[in-house]
């Protein structure tokens, strides 16, 4: 087995088959709109589904959900999601600050978390089946109600602004590890709960190159701020 260079942090890891350890930046319950949103889409047609199997209609043509709609499989995964992710929002300092190595100012949180890798694939077809060109007009309709919620938060709403959200949040969640990522995880779970963290040199510098990634994939470019202070 090669051995890591000199100062090279371990893998992010510890995590077991089937699971993944992500950063997730706490951006005040943004991340969690979208996924608010999309659930009680799926559990619009979830019922919907259900209601068409205990009583199909001779004269309709019944409804068929594709994958992973169907069988509340894509629903799962997004309230796992939701029960994974909301603890990463919202920490407030009683949670524990990240600051620069001269501590004059404090980075946006940072949570390492450990989820189910297949979570994240299925988030991402999730926004693949709902933005599918040929989705069926009804589930489309259904789709546009609820994305109607986004507005208080974002520019645009509809399906188009929902899609595109849980895309660039499935792609935030499945950010390729890096050096930087592997050095930040390996810093943030060294430290106790709660406790205030300085960066050190290294470290700071692996921050900002994980945050400009993050910003290019979830924000286009701007919108998630380094520094709070």
């Amino acid at each position: 087995m090669a051995e890591r260079a000199a100062g090279q942090p371990a893998p992010a890891g510890g995590a077991a088959a089937g699971q993944r350890t992500v950063l997730v930046v706490d951006l005040d319950g943004e991340l969690l709109v979208p996924l608010r949103a999309v659930e009680e889409v799926l559990l619009c047609l979830g019922l919907w589904e259900y209601e068409e199997r205990q009583g199909p209609a001779a004269d309709v043509e019944p409804l068929r959900l594709p994958a992973p709609l169907a069988d509340r499989v894509a629903l799962d995964a997004v309230q796992r999601l939701l029960t994974a992710l909301a603890p990463t929002q919202s920490l407030g300092a009683g949670r524990g600050r990240l600051f620069a190595p001269d501590g004059c100012y404090e980075h946006a949180p940072l949570t390492a978390l450990t989820m189910p890798a297949a979570d994240i694939d299925l988030l991402s077809a999730t926004a693949a089946a709902l933005g599918h060109p040929a989705l069926d007009a009804d589930i489309a309709e259904v789709v546009d109600a609820h994305a109607g919620q986004l507005g208080d938060t974002y520019r645009w709403a509809g399906r188009a602004g929902l899609v595109s959200l849980l895309a660039r949040l499935a792609g935030l969640l499945d950010l390729a590890a890096t050096y930087d990522t592997r050095l930040l995880i390996a810093r943030l779970r060294a430290r106790p709960p709660g406790t205030d963290c300085t960066l050190s040199e290294a470290e700071e510098a692996a921050y900002a190159r994980t945050a400009d990634r993050m910003n290019r994939m979830w924000a286009l470019g701007s919108g998630i701020d380094r520094y709070l202070y």
